[in-house]
């Protein structure tokens, strides 16, 4: 062989090795970005469930507030001193919800001063409180009323309000702001990924180009050529997958962390789970904790599976951990996998969907093996990968929701919280005194409503079943209200409807109804009967009774108290 070939034969193969090493280096960047892109949503989630943890906590600060306002008047009004017992209680619970929100904006200093006002707007209002309560205690009630007729207690209240709007708008600022910057990371993550994978591309073809065009160099030349033409496509098939799937999975988190609810969710693991399972067969199952069983979600391919399943009947759900079925059936096999339509295949996976310690669902896959013990693990690791970023997307939208609803519902009846109704009710005589001038709407009534001889219950028969007559009593007020109404538990045993575009007329039937409904309760405890419940009712009706809530309420407590002078177990309408 000549100087000239064998320089031409070294050339060829010095830049061959550079290309090679180009390509490897451009795969690990791709890598490399593509952990950085999972890193970045993993600390979206992190703000995002801080910022869950603040909004309860503001939340939970004016709810007990109201609380403890709740049952300073009903002692002030009654003189009896059960109504401290929530009022006490809403104080510990608030200094506790407190010192949360101080846990949790610790690591902020612009959150100090706002903090320090509302330190002393709550400091203040509780002084007044326990100012009033002192001076019932004492029997100078005289001056307990003329101390709430001044209207500190307002002043207190709306400082406090005014405080904690502070607080929550800077974590919307927080919120805006992070989502802003995390949709910029993403856009810059796809470009970089879209630019390295067509680095790649280039790379690889002018890399299989230059192997052509050796063909001449011998059969060993060749073949050593074709091995590593076929390992370069393999790699490069490998990070365009790689690459697709870190893409679709960044796509479904920020997708999920945006879902209004699970049904919204189901409906996009539908579409974006499939492929990043790889495939052909599978289903879904999602944990109904009421029913203690794993329902079925979505399934996709060929292969039948059974609508639900207790967790007890899968492997995977009693280890914690990927169960592979064996191909026979028998004890070792899973429960919900033998059933009459099931055929027992190879590679047929169970795989639990957990997060913070909690089974959210199970993941059932029958896939093809593949040929290259290395392809298959990689495929493993992206499945577990791809089902942990979803369990947890599922985990922080499920205690999403379960935040929001514990910041409306109240906890023992199932109704509305006194907080929602102060939001709701507002809104509602707002819309009413629109309606009113455009002269379309009926009215707004307003129902004030206390269990008559509540005590009893509490004293003969314990607190258990007091709060059974409350539970009781709550399903009858929904059971009577429509989609449009309001039904909220007021404080206590006291409970409060409003209803929406309803004549004064039709609202004294609907009162009347709900009184009629409630002396209908069957109730008994240890197998004995706990005597008939009764309720009393006032009602009040826009813009009759008041064009304010403050004012209907007034009335339609007033009304309340006549009833309950009249002989209990009846309706009052305001005059």
């Amino acid at each position: 062989m000549s100087s000239a070939s064998l320089a031409r034969n070294s050339r060829y193969r010095s830049v061959t090795s550079m290309v090679w090493v180009l390509l490897t280096a451009a795969i690990l960047a791709t890598a490399v970005l593509s952990q950085r892109s999972l890193s970045r949503l993993a600390d979206s989630r992190e703000a995002v469930t801080h910022s869950l943890h603040v909004d309860t906590a503001l939340r939970d600060t004016m709810s007990q507030l109201l609380d403890a306002e709740t049952g300073q008047r009903g002692f002030l009004l009654t003189g009896r001193a059960p109504y401290l017992q929530p009022y006490y209680t809403a104080l510990t619970q608030m200094r506790q919800s407190r010192a949360a929100l101080g846990s949790a904006l610790s690591q902020d200093p612009s959150a100090l001063a706002p903090l320090e006002v509302l330190d002393k707007a709550i400091a203040a209002k509780l002084q007044d409180l326990d100012h009033t309560v002192s001076l019932k205690s004492e029997g100078r009630s005289d001056e307990a009323v003329q101390l709430i007729l001044a209207d500190t207690g307002n002043q207190t209240m709306l400082a406090v309000r005014e405080a904690l709007q502070v607080l929550e708008a800077d974590q919307v600022r927080r919120k805006n702001t992070q989502q802003a910057q995390d949709e910029r990371e993403i856009k810059n993550n796809y470009l970089t990924l879209g630019a390295s994978i067509l680095i790649n591309l280039l790379l690889l073809i002018g890399l299989v180009q230059r192997f052509r065009n050796a063909t001449t160099q011998g059969d060993v030349a060749q073949q050593v050529m074709d091995e590593r033409n076929v390992e370069l496509s393999r790699l490069l098939a490998a990070a365009a997958t790689r690459n697709e799937q870190v893409q679709l999975l960044s796509e479904l988190s920020r997708f999920l962390q945006s879902c209004a609810g699970m049904d919204e969710a189901v409906g996009l693991l539908k579409q974006h789970l499939p492929p990043l399972m790889r495939a052909g067969d599978g289903a879904l199952y999602l944990m109904a904790v009421e029913h203690n069983q794993l329902r079925r979600s979505f399934t996709w391919g060929d292969k039948v599976y059974v609508d639900f399943f207790e967790p007890g009947d899968c492997w995977a759900a009693r280890l914690g951990q990927p169960f592979r079925q064996p191909v026979q059936s028998g004890s070792a096999s899973c429960a919900h996998l033998q059933s009459e339509h099931w055929c027992a295949q190879d590679n047929v996976q169970c795989l639990p969907l957990r997060a913070h310690g909690e089974l959210l669902g199970m993941l059932v896959l029958e896939a093809q093996v593949a040929p290259d013990p290395g392809e298959n693990l990689e495929i493993e690791g992206s499945r577990r990968f791809a089902l942990e970023q979803v369990g947890l997307s599922i985990g922080n939208l499920k205690l999403r929701e379960s935040l929001r609803q514990a910041s409306m519902r109240d906890a023992l009846t199932g109704l509305y919280n006194r907080r929602f109704f102060d939001e709701s009710s507002q809104r509602e005589v707002k819309r009413a005194m629109r309606q009113q001038v455009k002269g379309s709407y009926a009215g707004l009534a307003v129902m004030m409503i206390d269990i008559d001889h509540f005590k009893r219950f509490n004293d003969q028969h314990g607190h258990e079943v007091g709060d059974q007559v409350l539970r009781e009593v709550a399903q009858v007020l929904q059971g009577q209200t429509r989609g449009s109404d309001v039904a909220a538990r007021y404080g206590g045993e006291e409970f409060t409807i409003v209803l929406a575009d309803i004549t004064p007329e039709l609202a004294l039937g609907r009162a009347q109804r709900v009184c009629q409904a409630v002396e209908k309760l069957a109730l008994h405890a240890a197998g004995k009967d706990v005597g008939t419940v009764t309720i009393s009712i006032g009602l009040a009706h826009f813009p009759v009774d008041g064009s304010t809530v403050e004012a209907l309420l007034s009335a339609a407590d007033k009304a309340l108290y006549e009833a309950k002078n009249a002989g209990r177990n009846r309706v009052v309408v305001a005059t």
